[in-house]
């Protein structure tokens, strides 16, 4: 029995505090004493003042092609509202209450640089909470797409800093006072993004007189300021644009007489190429310079066509026809000499002893072809006077004797020039030799100085 009387109680004072909340609700939003549509100040010169807080939760997206920054906050406004204030021991002890925005004025505070059409909309679908002194609280949480300029000159390493700007698009400073809640925006629910580094986002008061009116607007700006974590891009784009590169040095590695020379190093050019479309596709073209990724991907596609060229240089010289002349002398002094030492190259004088020997052969060979000549003079004589005697007779002729001797000069002739011809060939691939040698240094120490002017320092502070 006693169960059923407390249960009882129970109810009855239930069915009161409902009675209770409702009659609140009533007297609250009684149209003889309060109206949504009118700005509640204490007088219609003064202004009411707003308070502005922002919460950041979660930074969705930049795109660096629309512009365009995505975003998941909540925003916090209070005022005082003298209208909507009551006792609490009228009410049953009730301190607080929420009420549909619909019911009660609200500041129409809007973003400046919004580009989402339905972000006035975000008020109609939360309640307000209201405090018995008037303190009206409200918070709207929403997904932000705003404007932000996008600065790439330092992409992939870059910093943007992408502005948010509050204020009332109607009532100027001296009917509605901005007021910042905390200098910075509330992190305490952020969720850390994937892509973009948090820095700071820092508040600051503006009071604005634009051209339409007298009276000053107010308004507050937060400064999103985030950085790009760089790891992907710098395993995805850089390191195989280094390492393409490097492959260069293969052009170099490879013998003249290797074919597929010139085959490594068009391959090399189109898979460059293939990176650098995919790094111009994900960039805008309203962008103000040209990145930093795609300054490299172009300093180390001139580097690569440079190269292509020296190797078409090397095999020119490699392969040339020494009938067409020898190699200069400049280049015998600097590139076969001097340059040669340098480089740790020791060419043998196979082909000096050679010259320096065939004097003294062609000496021998004239030698050998005097004493058969001499010798077959005697033997002619001797049988030249042996026909005399025996008969009187013409005298025979020594023109087997001469055409031996014009056929010994004709082949001696041929292998000097033969031997001029082979020097020049050993000299031209010398010089061959001494210009890839040059080359590749050259091409390897302006690759490493590249990286490490554009993009060594960045990838040291992004690590």
């Amino acid at each position: 029995m006693k169960v059923l009387q407390w249960f009882f109680l129970f109810c009855l004072l239930a069915t009161g505090n409902q009675v209770t909340a409702g009659n609140l609700h009533h007297h609250l939003m009684n149209s003889t004493r309060y109206n949504k549509r009118v700005r509640p100040a204490t007088s219609a010169t003064s202004p009411i003042s707003i308070t502005l807080g922002l919460s950041l939760h979660e930074i969705i997206d930049l795109n660096d092609k629309t512009q365009l920054l995505s975003l998941r906050i909540t925003t916090r406004t209070s005022w005082f509202d003298s209208s909507l204030s009551w006792q609490p021991s009228d009410f049953n002890g009730i301190k607080k209450i929420s009420l549909h925005t619909s019911d009660i004025w609200v500041p129409d505070i809007v973003v400046y640089n919004n580009a989402d059409e339905g972000f006035g909309d975000g008020h109609t679908r939360v309640n307000a909470v209201i405090r018995h002194d008037g303190h009206v609280s409200l918070s709207i949480p929403f997904l932000l797409r705003s404007n932000c300029k996008v600065q790439l000159a330092s992409y992939p390493f870059d910093v943007q800093v992408c502005s948010i700007k509050f204020g009332s698009w109607s009532f100027d400073g001296s009917q509605l006072a901005l007021r910042m809640e905390s200098p910075t925006a509330d992190l305490s629910s952020y969720l850390p993004s994937a892509e973009w580094e948090l820095i700071e986002i820092p508040g600051e008061f503006h009071s604005v007189v634009y051209a339409c009116c007298a009276n000053p607007y107010h308004d507050i700006e937060y400064m999103v300021k985030i950085r790009r974590r760089s790891l992907f891009y710098a395993i995805y784009l850089i390191i195989p644009c280094a390492m393409i590169s490097m492959l260069t040095l293969l052009m170099f590695l490879l013998p003249p007489e290797c074919n597929e020379r010139m085959t490594v190093g068009m391959a090399i050019l189109v898979g460059l190429s293939f990176f650098f479309l995919l790094v111009a596709e994900n960039m805008p073209a309203t962008a103000e310079g040209v990145p930093l990724i795609g300054i490299y991907y172009t300093v180390t596609l001139i580097e690569i066509s440079v190269a292509f060229f020296m190797t078409c240089v090397v095999l020119r010289f490699h392969h040339y026809n020494p009938v067409h002349g020898e190699v200069p002398k400049w280049m015998k002094v600097y590139v076969i000499g001097t340059a040669a030492r340098f480089l740790g190259f020791k060419f043998c004088n196979k082909i000096k002893n050679q010259q320096a020997m065939q004097p003294q052969m062609d000496g021998n060979n004239n030698e050998a072809v005097s004493m058969t000549t001499g010798d077959h003079e005697e033997k002619n004589e001797h049988h030249l006077n042996h026909r005399s005697n025996s008969s009187n007779k013409k005298p025979p002729t020594n023109k087997a004797e001469e055409e031996s001797r014009e056929a010994e000069k004709m082949i001696s002739e041929n292998i000097r020039k033969q031997d001029i011809l082979v020097e020049r060939q050993e000299e031209w691939r010398r010089a061959a030799l001494v210009f890839n040698s040059l080359f590749m240094w050259t091409y390897f120490i302006a690759i490493v100085f590249s990286f490490a002017v554009l993009l060594l320092p960045q990838l040291i502070v992004s690590m």
